[in-house]
């Protein structure tokens, strides 16, 4: 399976009027995720499924994502993908809940961090996503330590990255 793991893009901040389930794109935000979905659907093959944390601000990402992406693609909210759910419960899920060849997964940072370190069997290693980021992995759901392998990593404004030593320094000290 290809696995797209994408950060939802720039949302509004949380205030005393607006809860953080609530917090929704803003105009760059928009762009963004716009800009990224073309980008991504240009770099590799096309999701059929994405499924999304049920916040507001994944939904309107992964929806503009599957504008991209084949027209057969179908969009899921999954509390699995909300900030505090937990990694081996996603690990577990997307090992063996779907038979799609192509997937999309929206939703935020740390969880999808400690998401790409897990399946990469890196988990003393620390992996962040900047807003409206994508990284690409290649997910073997038969193998257990390093269920994945990492295919590129694209960033908004950047080029994409190949080497996963080059997109995530921080993570190979």
């Amino acid at each position: 399976m290809i696995l797209y793991v994408l950060r939802h893009a720039e949302a509004v901040e949380k205030s005393e009027t607006l809860e953080d389930q609530w917090r929704y794109l803003t105009e760059k935000g928009r762009a963004t995720a716009k800009k990224m979905s073309s980008s991504i659907a240009r770099f590799g093959p096309k999701t059929r499924l994405t499924i999304t944390s049920p916040l507001t601000r994944a939904v309107q990402t992964a929806e503009i994502a599957a504008e991209n992406a084949c027209r057969k693609n179908v969009v899921v909210a999954s509390t699995l993908l909300l900030p505090e759910a937990g990694i081996p419960e996603l690990v577990a899920y997307l090992k063996g809940g779907t038979d799609a060849r192509r997937v999309m997964i929206v939703g935020h940072e740390p969880q999808l961090g400690k998401l790409v370190a897990a399946l990469l069997g890196r988990t003393e290693e620390v992996v962040s996503l900047s807003k409206g980021a994508c990284v690409t992995l290649k997910l073997d759901p038969s193998s257990a330590e390093k269920p994945a392998s990492f295919l590129w990593y694209l960033s908004p404004g950047k080029k994409r990255v190949t080497a996963f030593k080059k997109a995530f320094p921080q993570a190979v000290s």
